[in-house]
C-alpha cells in the first residue's frame, strides 16, 4: 500500500496535469506509435548531487552536472536507451540519431519552462575513436535518455520522467505505469525520507602507480620536441597533458569528492557520468565550449594562467603579471582567434571584448574573454561543436598538426578528457564543457589529468609544475572522500 509520503509526487503531478489531459496524451502517444512517454512537472526544490547520492541503482547510468554560481543543476539517471557513434562523423551522426531518438518520446508538460523538455545527455571522446579499454564503456560518441531527471534553475525545479511504450500498451496500463514509476522516485526527491550518507573524516589510501620522475623526464622530452616543432613552424601551440594514477585500496565515494568540488569552486561546472558499475568520470571544470539558447551560442577563450596569492596584494600583484604576459597574452590571443575562426562560417555575427579579463579560481587565476555569436539559420548545434573541439586551449594552434603531435607524444589516452561533455533537449537548448579538471575512478584505481599549452617561451619544468598545481583541487577532493 502507498503511503501518504509515497503519493506526494503523484499529488503535485496531477495539481500540475489533469485526469483528461493525461489520458488524452496517453491516447496520442499509442496512436502515433511513440516509443517513449514522457512528463515534466514542477517539485519542491532538490539538491542534484543529493538526488544521485540517494538513488540506489549503481550500475546504471547516471549524469550530475552543477555550476553553483548560476543556480542551475542538473541530475539524471537510469537508462532507457543509448546513442553510440564513433569516426570522422560522430558529431553529424550523433545529431541524426539524436533528433531520431527525440521524437521517438511523446511529452506532456505542466509547466512552462525551457528546460520542461526531453534531454539527452552524454559527450565526446577527444579523438575520433576511442578503443582505449580505460575508457570501454565511454566509446567515442554517447548520449542517453533517461529514465528521469530532475532540473534545477533558480528557484524552479523540475521532474522529468519518461518510461518506455510497449506494442501491447493500453491507455491505463501506461497510466499506472507512469504512477508506480513516479513512486518510486519519491526516495529520490523528497528529503524527508533520506537516508544519511555516512560522513568520512578520512582520506582515502592510495599509492602513486606511476614512477613519476620517469613520467617528468618523459613531460620534459615531449615539451622539448613541441617546442622544436613550434621553431620549426610545425605549430604554434600545443597542449600536453598527462594522467597521474593512483592505486586506492578503499572505495571512493564520488559525490562526495564533487560536494567538496562544488563548494570549492562555485563558478566551474561540477559533473559526473556514470555509464555503468565499473567507471565514473568526474570533474570540475572551468571551461565551457558552447551554450545554446535559441539561436546564439555562448562560447568562451580561456587560455594563460598563473597562481593565487597568498595574500590581496600578492593576488593583484600576480593578476596584474597575468594580463601584461607576453606569453599569456599570445597563448590567449591563439584561442581567441581560432575560435572566431571556426565559428565564421556558421554564425552571422560574432561579438566579445576587444581586451581579455581574468577567472579567479581558487587555486589560479586564467584570462579569460566571453564570446557570443548568432547561429545561422540550419546550422546543426553538434556541427558547431564539431568544429569548436578542440579548443586550442587544450588541442593547439593549427588544430590538425597540433593534435597530430598530441596523439604521438602523450603516453596515456586521453579518452574523454579534454572532450565536450554536456546536454541537449527537445527545443534544441544545451550546454557543453571541456572535460578538464577531472579523472576516472574505478573500484581500485583512480586517474587524474592535467595539461599545459605549450609555446615558444615555455619552460619545460615550470610547465611540470603548473600540471602538479592543477591536480591540487582534485587531489585535495579525494583526501577528503575515503570510505
Amino acid at each position: 500500500m502507498q503511503t501518504t509520503a509515497q503519493l506526494s509526487l503523484i499529488k503535485s503531478f496531477q495539481r500540475q496535469i489533469s485526469e483528461s489531459e493525461l489520458k488524452q496524451a496517453v491516447s496520442e502517444s499509442l496512436k502515433q506509435n511513440k516509443k517513449f512517454f514522457s512528463v515534466s512537472f514542477s517539485i519542491e526544490t532538490v539538491d542534484a548531487l543529493a538526488a544521485i547520492e540517494q538513488y540506489q541503482n549503481k550500475n546504471t547510468f547516471q549524469f550530475y552536472w552543477e555550476k553553483p554560481a548560476d543556480l542551475f543543476s542538473i541530475a539524471a539517471a537510469g537508462e532507457l536507451t543509448r546513442i553510440t557513434q564513433k569516426g570522422e562523423l560522430r558529431f553529424r551522426n550523433s545529431s541524426t540519431s539524436g533528433k531520431s531518438l527525440l521524437n521517438q518520446v511523446y511529452h506532456l508538460k505542466g509547466i512552462e519552462h525551457q528546460n520542461a523538455s526531453v534531454h539527452l545527455f552524454g559527450g565526446f571522446s577527444f579523438f575520433d575513436e576511442n578503443n582505449s579499454s580505460t575508457w570501454a564503456d565511454f566509446g567515442a560518441a554517447s548520449f542517453t535518455l533517461p529514465e528521469w531527471m530532475i532540473i534545477r534553475d533558480g528557484k524552479c525545479t523540475i521532474l522529468t520522467s519518461t518510461i518506455a511504450i510497449s506494442e501491447s500498451e493500453s491507455i491505463d496500463s501506461l497510466r499506472s505505469q507512469l504512477f508506480e514509476t513516479l513512486a518510486k522516485l519519491e526516495p529520490v526527491c523528497n528529503v524527508g525520507e533520506y537516508t544519511n550518507q555516512k560522513s568520512i573524516n578520512h582520506p582515502v589510501p592510495y599509492s602513486v602507480g606511476i614512477n613519476s620522475e620517469i613520467q617528468q623526464i618523459h613531460w620534459i622530452e615531449s615539451v622539448k620536441r613541441a617546442k622544436k616543432c613550434i621553431e620549426e613552424g610545425t605549430f604554434e601551440k600545443v597542449v600536453l597533458a598527462r594522467e597521474l594514477k593512483l592505486d586506492i585500496t578503499n572505495p571512493v565515494s564520488e559525490t562526495q569528492v564533487l560536494h567538496k568540488l562544488r563548494k570549492q569552486y562555485p563558478d566551474c561546472y561540477s559533473f559526473l557520468i556514470r555509464q555503468d558499475s565499473t567507471a565514473c568520470f568526474i570533474g570540475s571544470t572551468p571551461e565551457r565550449l558552447a551554450a545554446f539558447q535559441s539561436k546564439f551560442i555562448l562560447t568562451e577563450g580561456l587560455a594563460g594562467s598563473t597562481s593565487r596569492g597568498k595574500s590581496a596584494t600578492e593576488d593583484a600583484v600576480l593578476e596584474h603579471n597575468l594580463l601584461q604576459s607576453t606569453k599569456d597574452l599570445h597563448e590567449h590571443e591563439i584561442v581567441l582567434d581560432a575560435i572566431e575562426e571556426r565559428l565564421t562560417p556558421f554564425s552571422e555575427t560574432i561579438s566579445h571584448p576587444k581586451q581579455p579579463g581574468v577567472k579567479k579560481l581558487s587555486n589560479v587565476q586564467h584570462l579569460f574573454t566571453p564570446i557570443t555569436a548568432t547561429i545561422k539559420e540550419g546550422v546543426s548545434r553538434t556541427e558547431l561543436l564539431k568544429n569548436l573541439h578542440p579548443t586550442p586551449a587544450v588541442g593547439g594552434y593549427p588544430r590538425e598538426k597540433a593534435v597530430e603531435f598530441i596523439r604521438q607524444h602523450e603516453d596515456f589516452d586521453r579518452g574523454w578528457y579534454a572532450a565536450p561533455i554536456g546536454w541537449i533537449n527537445a527545443n534544441g537548448n544545451g550546454e557543453f564543457v571541456v572535460a578538464i579538471r577531472s579523472g576516472l575512478i574505478k573500484e581500485k584505481e583512480v586517474r587524474f589529468f592535467a595539461g599545459c599549452g605549450i609555446v615558444q617561451d615555455s619552460d619545460p619544468h615550470k610547465e611540470w609544475e603548473e600540471t602538479n598545481m592543477k591536480f591540487i583541487p582534485m587531489l585535495s577532493a579525494l583526501d577528503y572522500a575515503g570510505s
